[in-house]
């Protein structure tokens, strides 16, 4: 009579052992679907940075303006999106939340710091001589800032893959 319910036993934590928190699963696949969004962002063909770079090949200014005014609502959505997913009792889901908010928020700065360059190239466009030099050194100083938004990227991202990571560890996913 006690080997049924040892194995009974045995079973039954073999099937706990087995099954994968399927709610931990569900939020982790969510943020790198988040990523595949991103990423379609930044390079899709036809995302708003692509058409951002066709205007500024072409001179058109105000094209990539509005480029990165869509840019900028693309990210928006996709940091709401972040901010919406359920990780209530799911353990370590608010961190992994809170890291891809933070670092989607921080290319977010880093993507629209291009607003400033794109201005600053039109005034250049249009002026000659000493005026010109004055804005390309305008220009070659908001790419030196935009270094340190580089810099912030790479940080928030580190701290994204250690929240995946430590994610991961605590579900053993």
């Amino acid at each position: 009579m006690k080997k049924p319910i040892q194995w009974a036993l045995v079973l039954l934590f073999i099937s706990l052992a087995a099954c994968k928190p399927k709610r931990a699963i569900q939020l982790r696949e969510a943020i790198v679907q988040k990523e595949r969004t991103a990423l379609h962002i930044l390079v899709g063909k036809q995302g708003a940075e692509e058409q951002k770079l066709q205007c500024l090949i072409k001179g058109d200014y105000p094209g990539a303006l509005a480029a990165l005014d869509r840019e900028e609502k693309d990210f928006d959505r996709l940091i709401d999106s972040i901010k919406l997913l359920p990780a209530d009792g799911i353990k370590q889901g608010e961190p992994l939340k809170a890291a891809a908010v933070d670092y989607y928020t921080a290319l977010k700065e880093l993507q629209l710091f291009d607003r400033q360059e794109v201005t600053q190239r039109e005034i250049a466009h249009h002026l000659k001589g000493d005026e010109a030099m004055a804005a390309h050194q305008k220009i070659y100083e908001l790419d030196l800032q935009k270094q340190e938004l580089y810099k912030k990227v790479y940080g928030k991202d580190t701290t994204l893959q250690r929240a995946k990571e430590q994610f991961n560890a605590e579900h053993g996913i």
